[in-house]
């Protein structure tokens, strides 16, 4: 369909449907609005083991750990990522005093892990407080990889994945295992004793004075590190990997049902981690129903996955009985096939670290343990207030506060001569794609370097809606009104993976532009042509063809004098162009022979007769007056001297009375001479 708002130029009409379907690949995070963010705290207890967690209402692990450490009456070994709480440190300062310095601890300082979450001036205030212990007896060795969390008093041994500072002793979601069981509690110990004399970087030297930190002595012979027995699995690198084998054999071994708690789950495209995830998949494939549950903040609300989650999520969300809630404190590791078999441990699933790389640790799970971890699982899982989904609509994607919908607007659009064809097609497109980034300041991060790239930062539901006015991009182009229009340009690296809003469903009537062409520019110029022959200035045809058009983008040249006159030049050959020429700012017709000897001729009745009358005063005519008639004449028609004056054949010719052929001649001498000699002879301009 077209309109038309004048005889040649065109205004398309681009309809197009925005349906309310899947958006496809989409993974995101929404709330879900019937949760009450409350959950049960767990405490069970059985013959030999006990169950903990981290509860608003209840700090059991924090409380265990004090309990464990105050009780003390052989020798504490803490092996944890972190050590920043005070009542813990309280208590090892205290139990170092009354064992006579058998407390040991292994942690990081400054580590690759440490630098995942926490800054320099954190990590330095964390080597002042191990100081300190040092200087008040404790022994600390340091490990750049410890990330397992255990303790092991005497006869007893917590795994736990809480890390010992507020967070996780207080906030967090965190859950502890608390075992006497003899052959696990040793082999425990023998891991702990040979991570602190053959796996440890640093030390703190235990002095008041001066607690500066220290290599252990190395070793000749380095023994083969022990392997898990009983309950125990760890990972130390790839050479003890009994956690990861653990994990994978719960997984296939699930004939129902499968609950994991993770932290992460990341770097699964190739080795370890994909091996997991492969197994998670193949799970899925034989009808096991699978829960997870997940660490996830409000703020991940409408946002794709982090790039090192993405290819996880995107995997377990295309199968059939895997569903992910999310937490903002969730911090707990466990996975239990059937409510029967499970393990508890420190690892996050991360294809980098922890599975095959790292210190972690953990434990298996008796069947009454399992079946209370499980129903503690299905009570989180109830309360958690975050879903991952994969490929909502876009109204379910708006309802749920992960996006804003945007109705395209109705003013007519305008793009450039160049671009129309391709704006054309994408805006023909639009409903595959229908995401918006708004183009707001605010809304982009400034790069780091110079000459780097803007990129828009991430979706968050408490800003405004984009808007026209500030403009935004949709699918490669981008669109602002510009006072009662809107302006249309392609742009290159669009594709952002990520949205501000998107497209209301529905159908809309887009209006765009059709840019002149240099032919029907040339129509429009030609309705104020032929000029006279004084000329035309050129600015005023210019605001005469300006109230043709709508924008300065419709045309292909710039919209000022300078621009009309590079298109005329350009144009020169077309049209009624060819009789025309420009003459400093104005437009002058291009005489033919015939109205040059015309032209001529009146000079030359004008010469004869101002003769004639002078002749009756008995004067004759001077040389200024004679330039000065021929001047009003040429001018007249707007000729130049060039042309005026090649019509004057005065050698032998007899077209004019002698005297006047005479006068004649010598304004040709005259001029001639002057322009072989370079001399600006003002009269003749």
């Amino acid at each position: 369909m077209t309109k038309r708002r004048c005889s040649f130029i065109p205004i398309e009409l681009i309809e197009i449907d925005v349906p309310d379907a899947p958006i496809s690949k989409l993974i995101t995070w929404l709330p879900l609005k019937r949760k009450n963010n409350d959950f049960k705290s767990l405490d069970w207890k059985g013959n030999s083991e006990k169950l903990i967690c981290t509860h608003p209402n209840d700090p059991a692990i924090l409380d265990t750990m004090v309990n464990m450490i105050s009780s003390a009456k052989r020798y504490v070994f803490l092996f944890n990522w972190m050590l920043d709480y005070p009542l813990i440190e309280k208590s090892l300062v205290t139990a170092a005093n009354r064992l006579n310095g058998r407390v040991h601890v292994l942690t990081t300082l400054e580590t690759s892990i440490h630098s995942r979450y926490s800054d320099e001036e954190e990590s330095m205030n964390n080597l002042s407080r191990l100081q300190e212990l040092a200087g008040n007896g404790v022994y600390i060795r340091l490990h750049s990889e410890a990330h397992a969390k255990f303790l092991i008093v005497d006869d007893e041994l917590l795994v736990t994945s809480a890390n010992i500072r507020d967070t996780s002793l207080e906030r967090n979601i965190e859950t502890g295992l608390r075992v006497n069981d003899s052959d696990t509690v040793n082999s425990f110990h023998s891991f702990f004793s040979y991570l602190w004399l053959h796996e440890t970087d640093q030390h703190i030297r235990p002095s008041k004075i001066d607690p500066r930190l220290g290599n252990p002595w190395s070793q000749a012979e380095v023994p083969s590190p022990p392997s898990a027995m009983a309950n125990a699995i760890w990972t130390l690198d790839n050479r003890r990997m009994s956690l990861v084998n653990a994990i994978i054999d719960i997984i296939r071994n699930a004939k129902k049902t499968l609950r994991i708690s993770t932290y992460v789950l990341s770097n699964v495209e190739s080795g370890i981690g994909k091996q997991v995830v492969d197994e998670l998949v193949n799970a899925s494939n034989k009808g096991v129903e699978i829960t997870i549950l997940y660490h996830a903040t409000d703020m991940a609300i409408g946002r794709l996955p982090r790039e090192h989650e993405a290819e996880g999520f995107l995997r377990l969300m295309s199968c059939k009985g895997v569903s992910v809630r999310g937490h903002p404190h969730l911090h707990a590791k466990h996975a239990i096939a059937d409510g029967k078999s499970g393990l508890l441990f420190t690892a996050n699933l991360d294809g980098n670290h922890g599975l095959n790389t790292g210190i972690e640790a953990g434990l298996r799970l008796s069947k009454d343990a399992c079946e209370h971890l499980s129903q503690w699982h299905d009570n989180l899982y109830g309360t958690f207030p975050l879903e991952l989904v994969i490929s909502p609509t876009s109204t379910e994607l708006s309802k749920r506060k992960g996006t804003k919908l945007l109705e395209l607007p109705d003013d007519i659009m305008v793009s450039s001569v160049k671009q129309f064809d391709k704006i054309k097609q994408v805006l023909s497109d639009i409903s595959e794609k229908s995401t918006v980034i708004c183009k707001r300041k605010v809304r982009w991060i400034e790069p780091e370097n110079k000459g780097g790239m803007q990129i828009p930062k991430k979706y968050e539901s408490r800003v405004e809606i984009p808007s026209i006015d500030s403009g935004f991009l949709l699918d490669g182009i981008y669109l602002v009104r510009n006072l009662k229009y809107i302006d249309v340009d392609l742009i290159k690296n669009s594709n952002f993976r990520l949205h501000h809003a998107h497209i209301k469903p529905g159908k809309y009537n887009l209006t765009l532009l059709k840019p002149y062409t240099d032919d029907e520019t040339l129509r429009l110029i030609e309705e104020y042509l032929p000029a006279p022959r004084e000329g035309m200035e050129l600015t005023e045809i210019l605001e005469k063809f300006k109230k043709n058009i709508t924008s300065s983008k419709e045309v292909s040249f710039e919209l000022n004098v300078n621009g009309f006159i590079e298109y005329i030049k350009r144009n020169n050959r077309k049209g009624l162009l060819k009789i025309h020429e420009i003459k400093g700012q104005k437009i002058f017709p291009i005489l033919t022979e015939v109205d040059e000897k015309k032209i001529v001729s009146k000079f030359i009745r004008a010469l004869k007769k101002e003769i004639t009358f002078l002749g009756k005063e008995e004067r004759e005519i001077s040389f200024p007056e004679i330039i000065r008639l021929a001047k009003e004449t040429k001018d007249e028609f707007g000729m130049g001297w060039t042309p005026f004056l090649k019509n004057f054949n005065c050698k032998g010719a007899d077209r004019y009375d002698t005297k006047v052929r005479a006068i004649l001649g010598k304004i040709q001498i005259d001029y001639d001479e002057r322009r072989i000699d370079g001399i600006d002879y003002a009269i003749f301009h």
